[in-house]
């Protein structure tokens, strides 16, 4: 009787549990809806461990070592990449709610689209994406909420695990049916007789779960990618809940790659309980009977062959949910910023770039420039006048148009580039190279590029040679900058140098940044104006932070004779 009052209690305990986890799920995912509804259009305010963030770049590299991109493709080289800051930028707009999602954003930044045959195509389709998210709200979130059941995986890529599941130990059920056996036997002892039973069973949890740690240690990395699959799978059958026109392309995509997978969605409760990653307490039973039954270890294995065998199904449907939780999170950015505009591309070769209201994307209070260039941009001015702030607005502007069709400007008409820039580099101290030598490799790669000419190149170059004296600086950035000027070439650079600026007047259009000095205060309006800088501040500012007149006088008249007759005057 005793037993049977403690199985009541037990199935009523379960019961109990069951009705709050449904409960509390309710709760969570409206919770998540008010969340997902209320920060769209802001920036991500997550937080990485900087293990974490170097592992959602693995999709990028996997797709480059495998050459799923062709050679004549183009990449965000890690120069330009750092020069950028796209690190925070990725960051700031990762509003994606799965791990397939955020890596797939980060490799479509990583691969602009320069091609203009079937660029066009590729590009449109982004916007078009990314526009129906923009004005669908409730699909919107809909799909989210999806991709937030999906989740992350904390400690590898998703790419890596799928990997590593090449390697994985092939292994018979065999054992496990014995552990199931003797487990059922055990609890069939308690009704016959108990006091045998109960010691049955405390021996068969002592076996099975040795054997079934054994085995576990050995997959669980694998496993935990199962169960992710398995989230994925089942998520993805939300995303066909309501069928949409304009995604029917991807519903049936997801669709087709369902049904090569069916057989991994049968008895997925053996991976997994539950449908979210809430940590609900109906879980803590289920894991015990997994543990128990090993029926975790035996779906493990079943599935394994299926993946391997329907693997290019899997990776097509990650693709297709990584790729739309991707343009949703683009479609939030363009909610992030002040204002944006699709970029109007011009076929063929050439270097046209006209834009009005340019600005950085990640400024809280940029000043936006305009500017129509049709060969090189030589920008003058002071320090902090906003110079690089200019040269990195320029480069973003591209990536962002070849990637996510998304420029944080009025208008923007340009021909397609492949980006490359020299702009923030340090001393390697640690593997001995100087500054120079490190500006001299960044400035390197881009001519070796130009000289290919196999495609148009928009480079960013600041302060070109500035570690080394003026007279090599100016002599040697005069004919860099000269091979950096040609049909296929927009090189925007800034300088101090105003020597330049005339040498290369019939090469490349002047523009500066000026300053004001009033009552011993220098302001910088950050306008960017035509013509080179003539002011000369610097000396100025010697005697705002009271250096001697004479000082800043003899400057002055340095200065002039310089300007005068091209020659310095000996002192």
């Amino acid at each position: 009787m005793e037993t049977y009052t403690i199985l009541f209690l037990a199935v009523a305990f379960l019961i109990f549990l069951y009705i709050k986890a449904r409960r509390d799920a309710v709760i969570q995912a409206k919770k998540l809806k008010n969340f997902l509804k209320e920060n769209f259009g802001k920036k991500s305010s997550r937080e990485y461990e900087p293990d974490e963030y170097e592992r959602i770049s693995h999709l990028y590299l996997h797709d480059r070592e495998s050459h799923s991109f062709s050679e004549e493709k183009w990449e965000i080289d890690d120069i330009t990449w750092n020069d950028l800051n796209m690190d925070n930028l990725f960051m700031a707009m990762n509003t994606t709610q799965s791990q397939i999602g955020e890596e797939m954003l980060y490799s479509i930044l990583r691969y602009p689209v320069t091609d203009s045959e079937e660029g066009n195509k590729i590009l449109k389709e982004r916007a078009r994406v990314i526009r129906y998210f923009e004005e669908h709200e409730e699909e919107r979130i809909s799909f989210q909420t999806a991709f937030k059941t999906m989740g992350r995986i904390r400690k590898y890529s998703l790419s890596d695990y799928i990997g590593f599941l090449k390697e994985v130990r092939d292994e018979k059920n065999y054992g496990h049916y014995l552990s199931i056996a003797f487990g059922l036997f055990s609890i069939s002892m308690i009704f016959l007789m108990p006091p045998a039973g109960f010691v049955l069973i405390l021996v068969a949890t002592a076996v099975n779960v040795a054997s079934y740690f054994h085995r576990k240690n050995e997959i669980t990395p694998y496993l935990i990618c199962f169960m992710f699959i398995v989230r994925a799978m089942r998520e993805s059958k939300e995303l066909l809940n309501k069928d949409i026109p304009e995604l029917s392309e991807y519903q049936t995509r997801i669709r087709e790659d369902l049904a090569r997978l069916s057989e991994l969605n049968r008895m997925t409760w053996l991976l997994m309980s539950g449908r979210s990653l809430t940590g609900s307490i109906m879980e803590i039973p289920m894991d015990y009977m997994r543990i128990f039954f090993h029926l975790d270890l035996i779906r493990f294995n079943d599935m394994l062959a299926v993946l391997r065998r329907e693997e290019s199904a899997l990776g097509d449907l990650l693709h297709v949910t990584g790729y739309l939780d991707s343009m949703i999170a683009a479609a939030s950015f363009r909610h992030m910023l002040q204002y944006y505009t699709e970029p109007e591309f011009i076929d063929g070769d050439g270097t046209g770039f006209e834009t009005e209201g340019l600005y950085h994307p990640l400024l809280m209070k940029p000043v936006p420039a305009d500017i129509d260039a049709k060969r090189g941009v030589l920008v003058t001015g002071s320090n902090a006048s906003g110079k690089s702030t200019f040269l990195k607005s320029t480069a973003l502007a591209v990536i962002l148009g070849e990637t996510i069709m998304t420029v944080p400007a009025q208008k923007c008409r340009m021909n397609r580039f492949a980006v490359l820039t020299s702009m923030s580099l340090r001393d390697d101290l640690m593997a001995g190279e100087s500054y120079f030598m490190a500006e001299i490799r960044a400035m390197k790669r881009i001519l070796d590029a130009v000289k290919e000419k196999k495609q148009n190149i928009l480079c960013c170059v600041d302060e070109v040679l500035r570690g080394t004296n003026t007279v090599e600086r100016i002599s040697a950035g005069a004919e860099l900058l000269l091979g950096l000027s040609n049909e296929k070439t927009l090189c925007f650079a800034a300088t101090h140098d105003i020597e330049l600026t005339h040498i290369l007047e019939a090469y490349y259009d002047n523009y500066h940044f000026s300053e004001t000095i009033v009552n011993d205060n220098i302001t910088f309006d950050y306008h960017l104006l035509p013509g080179r800088a003539e002011s000369r501040d610097a000396i100025r500012l010697l005697g705002m932070m009271g250096y001697d007149r004479e000082i800043t006088e003899a400057a002055f008249g340095i200065s002039e004779e310089f300007i005068k007759t091209g020659v310095w005057p000996r002192l």
